[in-house]
């Protein structure tokens, strides 16, 4: 079984690497992720004066360029699933794997692990970077051995995959590029930082507090909010949502005509 899987996602991983703008679009991401954090971190002056003692310089130097990253890797999961449909070759996979349990995991495994590596590259570009540029700024920097640094930048990382699992979830849902890469930036961008100024006092508030990305994002703060959830709280929320939205695609996958 083992075997055969790894073979999946070898397989899966050909597939990923063939398209010849996947690579280079990750490469992008990361980049862009870093640049942007970077213009937020040359920023942070102001910024610590506005906030004082509530200041994060870790999670500033990563989230500004993160709001953008989030949008692509989304896309690239459901991409990874979508264009299969679009051309036709999930017939060939399922030909080659039948067991569509199998074929669906190898592709949640590939495109997890590729996302993670790839965000943590981001997660540490933009950390670095940052924290340099923040120093310049006459901001107070952070190191990362101080309490929480460690874990929110790795954090960082794993928040990339589970935008990723995400788009690979709604990809498998919905079998249309266009309509998956809609869905995943309502999810992880319209609803929880336009929503909430949309929104009713109440419900805005609920959306800031417990919506998935909102909630996993606690995970990349060192400076905890009382009214917040707290980091691996937060992370948890969202790491069960990508679950149930996962296990929903293997449903759907295993029944559904292709």
């Amino acid at each position: 079984m083992r075997a055969a899987i790894a073979d999946t996602m070898r397989s899966e991983w050909t597939k990923f690497r063939s398209v010849p703008s996947n690579i280079p679009i990750l490469l992008a991401t990361v980049t862009v992720m870093v640049g942007a954090g970077a213009l937020t971190a040359g920023r942070a002056s102001g910024t610590y004066r506005a906030a004082g003692a509530a200041f994060d310089a870790t999670h500033v130097s990563m989230y500004g360029g993160f709001l953008f990253a989030q949008i692509s890797v989304g896309a690239l999961g459901a991409l990874a699933v979508t264009s299969e449909y679009a051309t036709g070759t999930i017939r060939t996979s399922l030909t080659v794997v039948p067991r569509r349990g199998r074929l669906l995991a190898a592709k949640i495994w590939t495109f997890g692990l590729i996302t993670l590596v790839m965000g943590e590259v981001a997660a540490f570009g933009s950390f670095l970077l940052g924290q340099t540029l923040i120093g310049a700024a006459g901001a107070p920097s952070a190191a990362l051995g101080e309490p929480g640094v460690l874990r929110a930048v790795v954090g960082m990382g794993m928040i990339w995959s589970l935008v990723g699992l995400v788009g690979v979830a709604l990809g498998c849902l919905l079998r249309n590029t266009m309509a998956a890469t809609t869905a995943v930036t309502i999810v992880n961008f319209i609803i929880p930082i336009i929503g909430p100024r949309l929104m009713p006092a109440a419900v805005g508030d609920w959306v800031t507090v417990y919506w998935p990305i909102s909630a996993g994002l606690q995970v990349t703060t060192t400076v905890h909010h009382a009214d917040r959830l707290a980091p691996w709280t937060g992370f948890g929320l969202m790491t069960a949502f990508t679950a149930g939205l996962l296990l929903a695609a293997f449903a759907v996958f295993r029944s559904r005509d292709a």
